[in-house]
């Protein structure tokens, strides 16, 4: 019994010192650069745009849209593409049909992160914008009597 318990305080020694000893070879990993001077912070982006499959959806919509870009040169995305939706009102679902005043083409929005540079350095005030993605039909609005 003795030796048994000699072996087991043995074997849990020889663990904790493989622990110890392999936690001292883990290198750490390096520190991130410096922020640039006069910012608290750095920020790695990746600018890669991803497309939609579906390029035409502006003009095969009920609510038509176009584009139209807006750029700026100190913003992140510095062009950005906005729908301007092509009438006030529907085009008709079905030839002949009469009640397409009753429907309104309408912008739909997204807020956006944008990033804007501050005074020409490196350092960028991070804010939403307000972005019309694309047009819909709505019920007109009427007055009530």
């Amino acid at each position: 019994m003795e030796l048994r318990h000699s072996v087991c305080m043995l074997l849990a020694c020889c663990n904790v010192l493989w622990v110890v000893a392999s936690s001292s070879r883990v290198k750490a990993p390096p520190p991130p650069p410096p922020p640039p001077p006069g910012c608290d912070s750095m920020l790695a982006f990746s600018s890669e745009v991803s497309s939609s499959s579906e390029e035409t959806i502006h003009s095969r919509s009920l609510s038509q849209w176009s584009w139209r870009s807006s750029t700026v040169r100190n913003r992140i995305p510095s062009t950005i593409w906005e729908a301007e939706c092509s009438s006030s009102f529907c085009s008709s679902p079905s030839p002949g049909q009469t009640d397409r005043h009753n429907l309104n083409s309408v912008p739909v929005y997204q807020d956006i992160l944008v990033l804007t540079r501050q005074d020409g350095r490196r350092c960028y005030n991070a804010s939403y914008l307000s972005v019309a993605v694309g047009c819909t039909c709505v019920w007109a609005k009427t007055n009530p009597n």
